[in-house]
């Protein structure tokens, strides 16, 4: 996989999406349907979807106003 492949990925799904891509492909093992389970539900994660994930990661509860804020801006 080279960056004329991975650069596509990289915006219009994200650098995460685009990296798991890429550690699944140069593992060298063929996809399999679990593999692109993961990656379906990667693709289909929204920036809100992400950030909700990263306070909740940091132990910050999405109910805390600086939260909702974060929130807001993750369209």
């Amino acid at each position: 996989m080279n960056w004329t492949l991975l650069i596509p990925i990289i915006a219009n799904y994200g650098l995460p999406l685009a990296e798991k891509l890429f550690t699944k492909w140069s593992s060298g093992s063929p996809p399999t349907q679990t593999d692109f389970d993961e990656l379906r539900a990667a693709a289909q994660q929204t920036a809100t979807d992400r950030m909700k994930a990263a306070l909740s990661a940091a132990g910050i509860p999405l109910d805390d106003p600086r939260a909702a804020k974060l929130i807001a801006l993750a369209v």
